[in-house]
């Protein structure tokens, strides 16, 4: 693929919008808000202690014509219509890996609580790299819906995502960091952009961050 194609943007933590705490309890597994002082006091220990984990990379690729072969329906439908093609992987880096692994023992519940606030800040890391491209699409992952997991793959032969931005990927498909996202979405004529993540597209029923 020719290399003029692939590009990084990097983000400080300051680029990134304010935790959402209510998603980062979300992500822990709380179907309702806590309401118990020292839960409460040990979301405000992670905050600040994790105030600078979250340093954004993003390597992404525009085509006018899907790069690689697949046949999933659903991604199908979503790009149905769009000009344009956005590939991108994403991560917040190693910190909040290594710090979960510090905690996992000693603070289970701190543990628990990082693991979700990286959750929450990737996912606000390809929301702010999303929200820059008008006529946009809702993101679209492997594994996610009827696109197989090994999109991966093709995602990082096509992008270079290791020796761009550092995330490696094992024989499982499973990405280090953790805290990493591969997407695809497409671009409209008409400036119309979507904001939310839609869960319609997906099978998984079941999933516990169903919204």
């Amino acid at each position: 693929m020719i290399e003029r194609h692939i590009k990084v943007r990097q983000y400080a933590p300051d680029d990134l919008p304010p935790v959402n705490s209510n998603e980062v309890w979300r992500y822990s597994g709380c179907r309702q808000l806590p309401e118990d002082k020292a839960m409460l006091d040990l979301m405000d220990e992670v905050l600040t202690e994790c105030k600078r984990s979250a340093r954004g990379q993003v390597v992404y690729g525009v085509y006018k014509e899907f790069p690689f072969k697949t046949e999933s329906q659903g991604l199908a439908k979503l790009l149905s219509g769009c000009s344009e093609v956005v590939i991108f992987a994403a991560t917040v880096g190693l910190d909040f890996d290594r710090l979960v692994g510090r905690y996992k023992r000693v603070s289970p519940s701190k543990a628990l609580l990082i693991q979700a606030l990286g959750a929450e800040r990737v996912e606000a890391l390809c929301d702010t790299f999303c929200a820059g491209f008008e006529g946009r699409t809702t993101r679209y992952s492997p594994g996610y819906g009827d696109l197989p997991i090994d999109a991966q793959k093709d995602i990082f032969d096509l992008l270079r995502v290791e020796e761009k931005i550092g995330i490696s990927l094992n024989e499982s498909l499973l990405m280090t960091p953790t805290k990493s996202v591969t997407a695809i979405f497409g671009i409209k004529d008409e400036k119309t952009s979507v904001k939310d993540h839609d869960c319609s597209l997906c099978g998984l029923k079941e999933c516990e961050f169903r919204r």
